[in-house]
């Protein structure tokens, strides 16, 4: 394969699939499908695949993707059922006391503590929290971005930790076995920066300097974001509680409100923002009853990974592998262990509890079933599309076997997997990769919608390319998954949802330009701190952080001064 051609063939479905999205404003799942049947029909006429492993590594990306896709799946139902019964309208109402008034108290308790615990669960922020922030009195603008960039301020650990098992998977399959956490301790150590940053970015998105300077504005958002990203290293690095990392987090950061609220004196509930609609939904359910799934999915995400004979049990010995045609290893499943199974366990549960009967249930399927197929099958498709990359080029020799082009004994041109002519390639930037790898992961995140997703495209190729160049591979690929979960605030499918359950489709613009200052920063930041880890330390990577450090401050300094970049000066107030 021609190095530049082979290069622009590769980069063709991304570029593909960036303009579906931004110009052509094409939905996720459609742009998923499309690119991933050019990327077979180049994978199978450019690089010479043949065409039974294109179509076998894609259902092995399917099966890959049954964590996320089914999780997905799973939520929608939950989410969809609590609805149907009043418990998430009692939920929301609940939501919107929090606080006491204090505008950092609200965003930072609400979109950053509370998003935490709920996406932790596998509950969507971007579903539940934007009517709340639009009923406290923040804008549409704010309303939505809020709860998409807080939709995981701790990147890989949302879902029960979903995108870390995933990346355990993939990094053990293409580099050494790593345990999950192994993993989880590797992007443990990035969060107290990056849950900083986001909090931060939250009151600046919220209010300007003004919420950001106010008295109470840089000591919270300090506060939450460093207790979060304390939180994910106690669960990785003392504990192995990597998939409840964000249950802990979430609800360390709503204690520590609270303590701090209680300490100044401030209440912690306000109940002035209800109006009567919300009274009448309060007198019709207990919050106890509303939150009753929830609790059921907590207990049984802490039995089923804090008590070590059921992990162990669940995770290990019940893995359920699957073998998907000719794929080279079986694929373990987990069904009983995975967050899916336990939210539908929890779903289900429930039921005696909520207001249920058959129409409750047929409109609840029926809304299901009309909400789930397209994301799920957008949350799947770009795990086809990345199985078909990994196994580009490997052929079937004349007794069944699979052949890898990049072992070299098999006579055929490496440079016919996508994933090793990118690794070459890129290796030659040397010191300089590792600042790459998480701007990819932001990539994959805004392509796909998923941090999970762009794990499954990255991993392989951060495996290859850093062991070219000599760099801690782990480190850099999970970097790109860090660059993945940073893409939520640019996610067309993430700001779409939030959008249009306020009734506000046509702000996604808006939310994206505010979204790319907070997505660009954090993801150079973590680009930074893998610069400093994917080496031994030295004088050299030490003055190139440095560097681009004043850089970066000179180049700020000049756009605030020059007023080139507009504030938000009190975007917080709605409009009606």
């Amino acid at each position: 394969m021609d190095v530049f051609l082979g290069l622009i063939l590769i980069i063709l479905p991304i570029v593909l699939a960036l303009v579906l999205l931004v110009f052509l404003h094409k939905a996720a799942d459609v742009t998923g499908v499309i690119v991933w049947l050019v990327t077979v029909v180049i994978a199978i006429l450019a690089f010479q695949t043949d065409i039974g492993i294109a179509l076998t590594a894609s259902g092995a990306g399917i099966v890959k993707s049954f964590p996320i896709s089914l999780m997905v799946a799973t939520s929608i139902l939950m989410m969809t059922y609590m609805q149907e019964t009043g418990a998430l309208q009692r939920l929301i109402v609940f939501f919107k006391t929090l606080g006491g008034g204090s505008r950092p108290m609200q965003i930072l308790m609400i979109s950053f503590g509370l998003g935490l615990f709920l996406v932790g669960i596998g509950a969507t922020p971007v579903s539940m929290l934007p009517p709340v922030m639009l009923a406290l009195g923040f804008s549409p603008m704010v309303a939505v971005a809020l709860p998409s960039i807080g939709y995981d301020p701790l990147t890989t650990f949302a879902l029960l930790g979903v995108p870390a098992v995933v990346f355990t998977g993939e990094y053990s399959a293409w580099a050494t076995d790593v345990t999950l956490q192994q993993a989880g301790s590797v992007f443990a150590w990035f969060m107290p920066i990056v849950s900083i940053g986001i909090a931060i970015s939250m009151l600046w998105i919220a209010g300007g300097r003004k919420l950001l300077l106010s008295r109470d504005g840089l000591i919270l958002a300090g506060i939450c974001g460093l207790t979060a990203g304390l939180m994910a290293i106690v669960c990785n690095v003392i504990f192995p509680l990597t998939t409840l990392t964000n249950v802990f987090a979430g609800a360390a950061v709503l204690l520590i409100l609270f303590i701090y609220t209680r300490a100044r004196g401030n209440p912690l509930i306000d109940r002035s923002s209800l109006d009567e609609k919300d009274i009448v939904v309060e007198e019709g359910m207990s919050i106890y009853r509303a939150s009753i799934p929830w609790v059921v999915l907590v207990i049984l995400s802490l039995v089923t990974n804090m008590i070590p004979q059921v992990f162990q049990f669940l995770f290990v010995d019940l893995a359920f592998p699957v073998q998907i045609g000719a794929y080279p290893s079986p694929i373990s499943t987990r069904f009983l262990w995975q967050a899916y199974t336990l939210m539908l366990i929890s779903t289900i549960v429930s039921m005696p509890f909520l207001k249920t009967d058959r129409a409750v249930l047929k409109r609840t399927l029926s809304k299901f079933k009309k909400r789930a197929l397209r994301p799920v099958l957008a949350a799947a498709i770009f795990f086809a599309m990345a199985e078909v990359m990994n196994f580009s080029g490997w052929i079937i020799d004349s007794g069944g076997v699979w052949l890898n082009p990049t072992d070299l004994v098999n006579g055929i041109d490496p440079t016919n997997n996508m994933i090793f002519l990118l690794a070459s390639v890129t290796a030659g930037l040397g010191l300089l990769y590792p600042l790459l790898a998480p701007f990819m992961g932001l990539l994959g995140g805004f392509i796909s919608g998923s941090e999970t997703s762009s794990i499954a495209m990255f991993t392989r190729y951060h495996v290859e390319t850093s062991t070219l160049i000599g760099a801690s591979a782990i480190h850099v690929a999970a970097s790109s998954g860090i660059g993945g979960g940073l893409a939520s605030v640019l996610s067309p499918a993430k700001i779409q949802n939030a959008a249009a359950v306020i009734d506000e489709i046509g702000i996604e613009g808006e939310v994206i330009r505010y979204g790319l200052v907070v997505a660009v920063l954090m993801t150079l930041a973590t680009a930074l701190m893998t610069l400093l880890w994917a080496f031994p330390l030295s004088l050299l990577t030490i003055t190139v952080v440095a560097g681009i450090v004043i850089a970066v401050s000179l180049i700020g300094g000049m756009v605030y001064w020059m007023k080139r970049v507009p504030d938000v000066e009190n975007p917080i107030v709605h409009q009606s």
